[in-house]
């Protein structure tokens, strides 16, 4: 019973010092990179492959996706960060700008997770290596360029 108690206080200073604490982590450099994406359905041997380039300002992420193989397709995206917690970066996507000539394309699903969730990325720091991990799998070098 005691042992309860103790993990209870704790827990309650935990959240407290949390709470009055919060972390300092935001985008602070900007930096900018491109490089290509691709979605694969190893079921129906489908592929898409998608060129990407990812911008910081201010502390903001702005996105452009386009696709190689149709002109058509145009994605412009703004992340704006919106926490800071447990090392993790929370990120809300406000769409600029969707242009898809087709329907039920891999990357929809991506876009939509996007558009609908508070998307989080890590940073984190491997053999000095600085990396950013995301919500959907995703790893990036970083910085990417200054």
């Amino acid at each position: 019973m005691i042992a309860v108690l103790i993990l209870l206080v704790l827990a309650a200073g935990w959240g407290a010092w949390s709470t009055f604490n919060p972390p300092t982590l935001h985008v602070k450099t900007d930096v900018e990179g491109n490089f290509q994406l691709g979605f694969y359905d190893l079921m129906s041997q489908r592929k898409e492959i998608y060129d990407s380039s990812m911008k910081t300002t201010n502390g903001t992420v702005l996105s452009t996706i386009t696709s190689p193989e149709d002109n058509r397709f145009v994605f412009k995206g703004k992340f704006t960060q919106t926490l800071a917690q447990n090392g993790k970066l929370y990120f809300y996507l406000t769409p600029i700008y969707y242009s898809t000539p087709q329907k039920g394309l891999m990357i929809d699903g991506l876009v939509d997770l996007l558009m609908h969730t508070r998307f989080w990325m890590a940073p984190i720091e491997i053999d000095s290596k600085p990396l950013v991990v995301g919500q959907s799998g995703s790893i990036f070098c970083y910085p990417l360029k200054k």
